[in-house]
């Protein structure tokens, strides 16, 4: 039986899903509650959790590691140049887009952990991941469609800032794509609604391309996943029936599984949209609430 699983089996089931759903537009939250519960797992600890949400955090850290080297060059230096002020633009942008989830994340705590308990909720969640995946990308073809030259290349191989032409528009409008794609992500801190689905969508409804949305949304994750896992840092006591070998075969199959996920989301928005992923949601959730119910 499924139940009976060794934890060092569940511990790289979890870190697999972990890894894949983070980036991939189906929920990793709502996978982690929903999996245990289908599988006949019990729920891991509070600090299991944590270090998944870490290994991710380092596979989005070595992805996106020469734009990241830029920003910290661009705000350690006082040099102009037209690259290091696009990249000091970025960071504004992403600090902006940033508040919205943070002031949500210390208010909503209760109620986001309550979620958590309830596997029906992200069952049910799915449904509406689904739904803004199709939305989102409908809206965004109101807008100019992606040229070849916007989806050539991997969004980060090039060191490219990812503002300006390339990325968010300058002026208020490119504040206000950036604020738009952070009160998305405040929805996601509810199992069942995708972060990277929720803040894509955003950003290719504000009118961005694929490949410029995905890359701002995957940035916009660093400062997300690593202030929740602080957060939540201090309400971690032990790891209940988890054994370090088994924490740290979760935390490695999450990190690489991640890298990998982003490698294929990010070939993916530059040929197509993510609202395939909604015909993977809306079965899923169906068999999941007849499951749960």
């Amino acid at each position: 039986m499924v139940a009976e699983a060794p934890e060092w089996i569940q511990a790289l089931v979890l870190g697999l899903v972990q890894g894949l759903t983070e980036f991939i537009p189906v929920s990793s939250s709502g996978h982690l509650v929903l999996v245990p519960a289908l599988a006949g797992w019990e729920r891991h600890g509070l600090a299991f959790d944590v270090a998944l949400h870490l290994g991710t955090l380092f596979a989005l850290l070595l992805y996106y590691r020469r734009d990241l080297s830029g920003m910290v060059r661009s705000l350690a230096s006082r040099e102009r140049s037209p690259e290091r002020d696009e990249y000091r633009r970025s960071v504004l942008l992403l600090a902006l887009a940033s508040v919205p989830v943070a002031v949500a994340g210390l208010t909503l705590d209760e109620a986001v952990e309550a979620a958590f308990a309830a596997p029906t909720t992200a069952a049910a969640l799915l449904l509406v991941t689904a739904a803004v995946l199709v939305g989102g990308e409908r809206l965004g073809r109101r807008h100019q469609p992606v040229t070849a030259d916007a989806g050539r290349g991997e969004p980060g191989s090039e060191g490219r800032p990812i503002s300006g032409a390339a990325g968010l528009a300058r002026g208020r409008r490119g504040l206000s794509q950036a604020l738009v794609i952070g009160i998305a992500q405040c929805f996601a801190l509810l199992p069942g609604l995708s972060r990277s689905g929720l803040t894509i969508s955003a950003g290719v409804a504000a009118g961005l391309s694929r490949p410029a949305a995905t890359r701002f949304a995957f940035l916009l994750g660093l400062p997300a996943i690593g202030g929740a896992a602080v957060v939540q840092l201090p309400r971690v006591d032990d790891l209940g029936s988890v054994s370090a070998v088994e924490l740290g075969i979760g935390v490695l199959v999450a990190g690489v599984s991640g890298y990998l996920a982003i490698a294929l989301l990010v070939r993916l928005v530059s040929r197509s949209g993510i609202d395939r992923f909604a015909w993977y949601l809306v079965p899923l959730a169906f068999v999941a609430l007849a499951i749960l119910r």
